[in-house]
């Protein structure tokens, strides 16, 4: 393996590396975003407009992301 070939494979690992770190960090903000939602939607005090908006906005979710 000559030095430009080890070199690539190790540009490729540590590529990897960042897209993974960059899908863990989206999915955290995903989950958030959804926990935030809930909050609204369960709380009595919102107005039904905004409730509404919640249920509308997690469904949507649920069909972009895989999110319970």
């Amino acid at each position: 393996m000559d030095k430009s070939h080890a070199q690539a494979q190790e540009t490729r690992k540590r590529n990897e590396q960042i897209r993974k770190e960059r899908i863990h960090r989206e999915m955290e903000e995903v989950r958030a975003q959804a926990a935030a939602l809930r909050q609204i939607r369960d709380n009595p005090d919102a107005t039904p407009g905004e409730r509404l908006e919640a249920i509308k906005i997690l469904e949507d979710m649920k069909k972009r992301y895989v999110i319970i």
